[in-house]
């Protein structure tokens, strides 16, 4: 079954006061600064870290609920919500998908203790394990309730639950036989948001050599381990030599990349063998824009990559010219895994699909819109502009999120 996010839904979180955002395989968010961009990226981490976690947790290092709930509007907000579609059961399909829902509620105590709240969450899954059926599973504050295919399936389970635990993070929580399909849907679901990748990476950290590793070489987020990784990719001959062949056409001077073993360290680290230099250049050395390049290029290039991977303003500090070249590569990649990806540069917008494209802006009362057009509007602004390049429409304002 080809696993995927149809889409996200995300309610008072941040800047996101009522975001409704269709995922395909290739996503590309572009708008000014500010315009919640990087907050759908933090929902989406925010989930994955609730599977790895808990909600607790995942609140607490974010701050808590104050630091996570909209701050505009006259009233505090109570309630934060997220939401994905996707399909992940037997027969889920983009018409009958699949879905996940958590909301986060706030709730101020009664007198004398009236300064105090108390924090508690709903989840509701629905599925699809047989066909032309749909079975789901909600979770208050000390319940679960079981709507299965049919009504005899129908089941209200009474189990200890704590206000906020998720049954994205403990596998027990719901009490379903072993073989169960509505488990099993569930179970995808998790390891889908908990897989999630969120890649920013930190240049300085991916200049270092990396501890050679045989069990887990899948890229970080930060791309602190990207000479274990690299190594790794080696043994895939085929994805090696794109990766070169398409770092020579980012950075025309290297020529080869080569994986060095640091004597009696364990680790490994990254030398490039350049035009018209003798040796080779330690990564430690190389510019930061090639690093930043070769970062973009791994994580692309993955050949296992997690189903959905999100990428943070892909164009920082590399050419233009770049970019066409990790549009294209981006969409084939796409193939294999989702991809979500920021950018603030018209010329890459230019190389997009409409379908590809999601407009970003940022409303007068603090809160964003996205997106900003719908899918019909960008094509009807096409159309009417006489098919100028989509990234050129953007910069001049034709189709919103601009300054």
């Amino acid at each position: 079954m080809n696993h995927r996010i149809l889409g996200l839904t995300v309610r008072n979180f941040r800047t996101l006061t009522d975001t409704k955002l269709p995922l395909g395989p290739l996503t590309v968010m572009v708008g000014p600064n500010a315009a919640g961009k990087s907050n759908v990226l933090h929902a989406l981490e925010f989930l994955g870290d609730v599977t790895r976690n808990g909600i607790e947790l995942a609140l607490e290092e974010r701050g808590g609920f104050d630091a996570l709930a909209f701050r505009g509007g006259r009233n505090p907000v109570s309630k934060i919500s997220f939401g994905v579609e996707g399909v992940w059961s037997d027969f889920a399909s983009e018409e009958a998908p699949d879905s996940y829902e958590l909301s986060i509620s706030r709730r101020q105590l009664p007198e004398p203790r009236h300064r105090e709240h108390v924090l508690s969450r709903r989840e509701r899954f629905v599925q699809h394990p047989c066909a032309s059926t749909e079975s789901s599973v909600e979770l208050t504050s000390g319940a679960a309730v079981i709507h299965g295919s049919s009504e005899k399936d129908d089941s209200k389970v009474q189990v200890r639950l704590g206000r906020m635990v998720s049954a994205l993070h403990h596998n027990q929580v719901l009490p379903f036989p072993d073989g169960s399909s509505d488990g099993k849907a569930i179970r995808e679901v998790r390891d889908h948001l908990q897989k999630i990748r969120v890649f920013d990476p930190d240049v300085r950290a991916a200049r270092n050599p990396s501890a050679v590793t045989e069990s887990d070489w899948r890229l970080r987020g930060d791309a602190s381990n990207l000479a274990d990784f690299l190594l790794s990719l080696q043994k895939h001959e085929d994805t090696w030599e794109l990766l070169e062949e398409d770092l020579r056409s980012a950075v025309p001077q290297i020529r080869r990349i080569h994986m060095s073993l640091v004597p009696g360290s364990g680790q490994v680290e990254v030398e490039l063998e350049e035009e018209s230099l003798r040796g080779r250049t330690r990564l430690a050395d190389a510019s930061w824009g090639t690093v930043r390049a070769l970062c973009m290029l791994a994580v692309i290039h993955d050949p296992e990559p997690p189903l959905l991977t999100c990428i943070e303003e892909i164009d920082h500090g590399l050419h233009p010219h770049v970019l066409s070249l990790l549009t294209l590569r981006l969409r084939e990649a796409s193939a294999r895994g989702q991809f979500l990806v920021t950018t603030h540069s018209p010329v890459l917008v230019n190389a997009l699909e409409p379908e590809e494209l999601i407009v970003c802006e940022r409303l007068p009362s603090g809160a964003s819109r996205i997106p900003a057009r719908s899918l019909e509007d960008i094509q009807r602004i096409i159309e009417k502009s006489e098919y100028e390049p989509m990234g050129d429409l953007w910069y001049s304002g034709a189709l919103g999120g601009a300054l």
